[in-house]
């Protein structure tokens, strides 16, 4: 069995609305398949909300550091599980000996000219562990008074280019990495995990609107294995009090639960039963 970590950060504010709906596709989804999932709000270092982008380097440098040699899977704020059921127990089986998974934005020549909104890390691979390190000593390398003039993550000084460089200067580092098709899991088609980018959308509202729809249309299966959830609940409920199946009459309390809350209405529908002339008949026998 592959064991893999999920991994996903923001800033607090600008984009923490988007990662909390893509959020949900990567929970549900290492919920099906046994994997961990870690996120990250606010900013490890810098000093203005873009500079989040730079926190996936120390998640991954952090799950190094505490001995976990497992492959971490690395997702943007608007990057979401789009096939709840891809089996990467099957993908990554025969993938141990690469370093890591990228992606390499279409039309370009270069393999390792990647998007690194998504990217799995083998942190079992000697060279993975060795690639984060020295993408961390490059971001380590910009001063705080850089960082504080730094306000755009298009500028030359961003994640994405401090990896494209490592891997660029660094054979040793790039050999055992898989470039891919960024059809499988970094494009906003992906048949994996999808992408919206900013160069799709650069209003964050309207994008993340959109983000919010797509996550919905993905986790509506889920929601439908899900219903009668309440139903089962109530006639539970029925019972353990009644000592019946439920009747008819009963939708109206699974449809309390189901609007209120299990956790707030519950305890008003058990009231009710407790307090019903059935019940009370019942106790009188």
């Amino acid at each position: 069995m592959v064991e893999l970590t999920v991994l996903q950060t923001s800033d607090a504010f600008k984009y923490s609305r988007m990662l909390r709906a893509t959020s949900r596709t990567a929970i549900e989804y290492c919920r099906r398949h046994g994997f961990a999932y870690e996120s990250f709000i606010g900013i490890k270092r810098g000093f203005h909300g873009a500079q989040a982008a730079f926190n996936r380097i120390f998640l991954l440098q952090e799950l190094v550091d505490r001995g976990y040699r497992g492959w971490a899977l690395y997702m943007d704020a608007d990057a979401y599980i789009y096939d709840l059921d891809f089996d990467l127990h099957a993908y990554l089986a025969d993938k141990q000996d690469r370093s890591a998974i990228m992606a390499t934005i279409p039309g370009e020549s270069i393999p390792w000219h990647i998007n690194s909104g998504v990217l799995f890390f083998n942190l079992g691979h000697p060279q993975a562990v060795a690639l984060i390190g020295e993408w961390k000593r490059r971001f380590m390398s910009v001063s705080d008074e850089r960082l504080r003039n730094l306000l755009s993550v298009w500028d030359h000084d961003n994640d994405q280019t401090m990896l494209y460089e490592a891997l660029d200067q660094n054979p040793a580092l790039r050999e055992p990495v898989a470039f891919v098709d960024a059809m499988l899991f970094n494009h906003c088609q992906g048949e994996f995990i999808r992408q919206f980018l900013n160069s799709l959308d650069g209003d964050i509202d309207s994008r993340t609107k959109t983000i919010e729809g797509a996550v919905t249309e993905v986790l509506q299966d889920t929601a439908i294995a899900e219903e009668g959830v309440e139903e089962r609940l109530v006639g539970d409920f029925y019972r353990i009090i009644f000592g019946r199946d439920p009747d008819p009459a009963s939708k109206g309390y699974s449809d309390l639960l189901r609007t209120d809350g299990i956790v707030r209405a519950a305890p008003i529908v058990i009231s009710s039963l407790l307090n019903s002339d059935e019940y009370r008949r019942k106790i009188s026998r």
